[in-house]
């Protein structure tokens, strides 16, 4: 090769992507909102001037990803993704025991977080009224509503949708089947009152074994 020319081989869009592209370009420029209802495939194979087989599978990867909603017997609606996305749950993939478990240290990881984070803010204190049973034999439905309720008063919801978002995953994959602790949600709740952060870490390290 003469020169010092710089050759690039440039990545074609495979077919499926220009399409996704081309109905979510199609969808802003028409305004269509979250809820609403948008063509049918015949139609925007029309209006795309694609087949109507590219038009279908455009349309179930943006199922896929959340971007589109498929209601039986009324259509395709504009809808809401979701922040956080996790492979498996896109694709559908079952998900082995030891993924399972690494996502339940990322769970507790986060609920360790929102903890923490709100520990020593002082509008709190109506957390008192959240109130569990003295005696409960389901500590991880407990520790679900009690982190959900905490993680609510977040500024950044964001932090929170990562949270539920895997506990989604682990509840699908009857993750809290099997699941049990001898601790109680009160505890959490007491040492949480007092701002005791050395003991809720305690808490938290006990949680991490199982």
């Amino acid at each position: 090769m003469e020169g010092n020319e710089n050759y690039q081989i440039k990545q074609v869009p495979r077919m499926f992507e220009q399409v996704i592209k081309q109905i979510m370009n199609y969808m802003i420029s028409e305004h269509i909102s979250t809820g609403s209802k948008i063509p049918t495939e015949r139609s925007l194979s029309d209006l795309l001037e694609v087949s109507r087989s590219s038009i279908r599978e455009g349309i179930r990867i943006l199922e896929l990803l959340g971007y589109l909603e498929s209601r039986q017997g009324e259509g395709t609606f504009a809808s809401y993704p979701p922040p956080f996305l996790i492979p498996c749950q896109v694709l559908n993939q079952q998900i082995d025991s030891q993924s399972l478990q690494r996502y339940y240290d990322i769970f507790l990881m986060c609920s360790e977080q929102i903890v923490m984070t709100l520990v020593d803010e002082e509008p709190l204190r109506s957390h008192l009224d959240f109130t569990f049973p003295e005696k409960s034999s389901n500590f991880g439905a407990d520790f679900a509503r009690w982190i959900a309720y905490l993680g609510n008063q977040l500024p950044n919801p964001l932090f929170l949708a990562l949270w539920r978002n895997i506990y989604e995953l682990l509840e699908e994959n009857q993750f809290f089947l099997n699941f049990h602790s001898d601790l109680q949600i009160n505890t959490f709740k007491e040492h949480f009152s007092e701002k005791n952060k050395t003991k809720l870490l305690e808490l938290f390290q006990a949680l991490k074994v199982k």
